[in-house]
């Protein structure tokens, strides 16, 4: 049973700055949550639990798992969601990220999967292996539509102009997608759909014994 709490978010600078990953949309979406079970104890296997319950009790499929991984850990992402006969693409993303050893600097591009789920079977799996790439600050989001892509942009990040690819997501009428806080501490949902236009509305479809404690403010 997951005890969690809600804070709905209004969509500004500072928020999407909290977000992280440079997050864009391309129009507007009605609502954005923030929901967590705690940053203390084992939190991040704790809202892992929730992210699979909630998407679980959602019963919509496909989703779509997008994330980035290290570049030696494309293989083996490869061979787990081929030998599970779980559809995915993979592509790598056109900033360039460096890392150093002993002896030379080394220079790559992130790879990107974006890996198809159909059931639950596949979700509960899926997640179980990957989670742990968001709680290493890495980009993780899933979505009720392939509407995610990857724009080459300028920004500045400690006073130098660097490249980075920036997720955009494609808004439309019944968007809905999830990313993952920093350190795995939570999930910010976004969503244009009717059933999470409130918080009361979000709260009927929480997994069933889903204990709620506080809301925005309010403690419960």
């Amino acid at each position: 049973m997951s005890e969690i709490w809600i804070e709905e978010k209004e969509q500004t600078e500072e928020f999407f700055d909290e977000v992280g990953y440079y997050i864009t949309l391309n129009d507007e979406i009605a609502s954005a949550y923030f929901i967590s079970e705690g940053s203390e104890g084992d939190y991040v296997e704790q809202n892992k639990t929730f992210l699979r319950d909630f998407l679980i009790a959602q019963d919509k499929y496909p989703l779509y798992l997008t994330f980035i991984t290290y570049d030696d850990n494309v293989n083996e992402c490869i061979t787990l969601f081929n030998d599970n006969k779980i559809k995915y693409t993979l592509k790598y993303l056109e900033e360039k990220r460096t890392y150093y050893t002993i002896l030379k600097k080394h220079s790559y591009q992130p790879p990107c999967f974006t890996v198809m789920i159909t059931d639950s079977n596949q979700l509960m799996f899926v997640i179980e292996e990957t989670f742990w790439l968001p709680t290493q600050n890495e980009f993780y989001a899933i979505s009720y539509s392939d509407n995610l892509v990857f724009q080459l942009r300028n920004v500045t990040e400690w006073g130098r102009k660097k490249e980075r690819s920036i997720p955009v997501f494609n808004i439309e009428a019944d968007t809905t997608f999830i990313t993952i806080c920093h350190d795995g501490a939570g999930i910010y949902l976004f969503s244009n759909e009717e059933k999470y236009s409130t918080i009361d509305r979000l709260c009927s479809h929480l997994p069933e014994g889903t204990v709620i404690t506080q809301i925005n403010d309010t403690l419960l």
